[in-house]
């Protein structure tokens, strides 16, 4: 009887070594994935976190200005240039930089905000001067006349591991665009016009100041 017994409690163990591999082989993909999610998700948050670092850092060296109006086109260059620096380790082949000088206008009680001057890296496009119908005036400028820098910057975020993850995730891409824009206030440049508040011009063959002055004319 107890040999009996003792070859009981020996299937027994080997049963429940059986069951314990079974379990582990069942919640091991589920697992596999959840660390890759995660892995993915804080790769995510730090390409944005750095595509809204650069954003912030091409308004706020914008809106210094240079001591000419327009700011030359090698300083500008050298902004833009900034964003290897910034986005460093992540890849800025598919990095969109827009920067814009802008302008706050009046029309029938409503605030427009308008483009003065723009410029772009070589993957995106400046945009065209005057009132731009898909922005609205961010909140601390909204005031008639006054200046201030606007960067807009994207980047296309492709998972590390793979697109699979991504195709899971609500049916969407094996991509992700990563956006920010960012308003600045004009520390630089000079006054135009009437205007009491200082902007910058940004360079371009036919720059102009936000009233349509040359901006190398009536300033101050």
């Amino acid at each position: 009887m107890l040999r009996s017994l003792r070859h009981c409690v020996k299937r027994l163990c080997q049963e429940r070594r059986a069951t314990a591999a079974t379990e582990f082989a069942i919640i091991l993909p589920a697992l596999l994935m959840m660390l890759a999610g995660m892995t993915e998700l804080a790769r995510g948050i730090d390409e944005w976190r750095k595509l809204t670092l650069l954003a912030r850092t091409l308004a706020d060296l914008t809106g210094q200005g240079d001591t000419q109006n327009p700011i030359s086109s090698s300083l500008m260059n050298d902004i833009i240039s900034s964003s290897a620096a910034v986005m460093r380790p992540f890849d800025i082949s598919k990095l969109n930089v827009v920067v814009s000088a802008m302008g706050v206008g009046v029309n029938g009680g409503t605030l427009i905000p308008t483009v003065c001057s723009s410029i772009a890296n070589a993957n995106a496009v400046a945009r065209s001067s005057g009132s731009a119908s898909d922005l609205v005036v961010p909140l601390g400028y909204q005031t008639v006349g006054m200046r201030y820098v606007q960067a807009e910057v994207s980047i296309v975020y492709t998972p590390m591991i793979g697109s699979t993850l991504t195709r899971l995730v609500g049916g969407i891409g094996n991509s992700i665009t990563l956006t920010s824009n960012v308003p600045w206030p004009t520390r630089g440049g000079k006054t135009y016009g009437a205007n009491t508040y200082k902007e910058v011009v940004l360079p371009a063959s036919n720059a102009k100041a936000c009233d349509g002055s040359a901006p190398d004319g009536s300033s101050t």
